[in-house]
């Protein structure tokens, strides 16, 4: 079986520098029900975590492990989570590696989902609006749309409860009643 080419290398470190006790965490997701595999064979411990450590300051964790170039099917990415002494997760993020050769992670790109804005910039907020009433504006970018903290369905075609939205400005098929909760919004906001 084909060798992994990509060695991933990680020196934990405190916030004044100094090394740092720790673990890592090294997870192939993004295969679904499909059995990854290199060009000559299956990854049986494929979604298996990897744990490397402890760190205790020597140097830096170090694992041989596949591009995700070579693995099929091709929308597996690695999760790479950092643990502390008593293996509690302290951060993780998710990446891409492609070719072959040292990687390190404190200098590796992290996958940003495909939303066009990071997930730290989306919120659930209330929307402004007179109740009763059918026009609503979200304070940020609507994702989704909630009505008496209920989600709903996008659809002009439907009759009820339903929605459309342009801009920030949401439209309801419907109008709200007095004593509603209201109309709430997960927006992309800056």
């Amino acid at each position: 079986m084909a060798a992994p080419a990509i060695t991933l290398s990680a020196a934990l470190k405190a916030q004044d520098g100094t090394p740092m006790a720790g673990f890592l965490r090294i997870t192939l997701c993004g295969f679904g029900p499909v059995v990854p595999h290199v060009s000559d064979g299956m990854l049986a411990d494929a979604g298996v975590p990897q744990i490397l450590g402890p760190q205790a300051g020597a140097g830096p964790l170090t694992q041989l492990i596949y591009g995700n170039d070579v693995i099929t099917p091709p929308s597996t990415f690695y999760e790479v989570a950092v643990l502390d002494e008593n293996q509690n997760v302290i951060q993780t993020g998710n990446y891409f590696f492609t070719g072959a050769g040292t990687r390190n992670l404190y200098n590796s790109t992290q996958i940003v989902p495909p939303y066009g804005f990071s997930l730290g910039g989306l919120r659930y907020l209330p929307c402004a609006g007179a109740i009763p009433g059918s026009v609503y504006v979200a304070p940020g970018v609507p994702v989704a749309v909630s009505y008496n903290g209920l989600f709903m369905v996008p659809d002009a075609s439907l009759p009820q409860k339903s929605y459309t939205v342009s801009g920030n400005t949401i439209m309801l098929n419907f109008t709200t009643s007095l004593g509603d909760r209201g109309i709430d919004a997960l927006c992309v906001v800056s």
